[in-house]
């Protein structure tokens, strides 16, 4: 298990308003590896790779690791909890920059990839949570949720209940690393993340 101090962009999103889209997947299985709470209630610490690997940080993703629930569930589309740094004061949009997402199998082997600007789906005045539609992907066993965030924008990071399945992933040399621990600033303990990615099919 690999320990990484975190330079934490902020304490808390404490008075954030956090917009989910529900309606779009109301009728979906959403598979969670967090602690599945209401988002405005859960412990979250907005994060960058940038942070930790600097100029790495275009090669180096979040993972969470899934189960489907039954053979042969599809994988149709990935939530996000993420946000740009937005001025909500003066309306200026952040440059432009891409982000990327991959699915990969248990044996991270790639089955889909995609890249967007961040600009295009994470530019709102507060952290939101969105979902990025794939193809249709049949899923027969476990399989690896990966989004760079490349140094354009945050996530989510759930400082409390982890479960274990959130790392890092280098696609330079296809490893993992972790699962992923920060230390706390404040108590100087380590805590285990969770990635704030989420898994939507049927």
């Amino acid at each position: 298990m690999i320990l990484l101090a975190a330079t934490l962009l902020c304490a808390a999103l404490c008075g954030a308003v956090i917009a989910a889209e529900t309606a779009s997947t109301s009728q979906l299985t959403v598979l969670k590896e967090d602690s599945g709470g209401n988002l405005s209630q859960m412990n979250i610490t907005p994060y960058t790779a940038a942070t930790d690997f600097g100029l790495d940080a275009f090669s180096v993703g979040a993972a969470v690791k899934f189960t489907p629930p039954k053979p042969g569930w599809k994988l149709t589309g990935v939530q996000v909890f993420g946000w740009t740094g937005l001025n909500a004061t003066s309306k200026t949009l952040p440059t432009p920059q891409d982000f990327l997402l991959e699915i990969r199998d248990k044996d991270l082997n790639l089955l889909y990839r995609m890249i967007d600007t961040q600009n295009a789906y994470f530019t709102f005045p507060n952290p939101i949570i969105r979902l990025l539609e794939v193809p249709a992907l049949t899923m027969n066993g476990d399989f690896w949720v990966i989004f760079y965030d490349r140094g354009s924008m945050v996530i989510g990071a759930e400082m409390m209940n982890g479960t274990g399945r959130s790392y890092f992933f280098d696609n330079r040399n296809t490893s993992l690393i972790g699962p992923v621990e920060f230390v706390s600033p404040d108590t100087n303990d380590s805590i285990t993340v969770n990635w704030i990615l989420r898994a939507v099919g049927e």
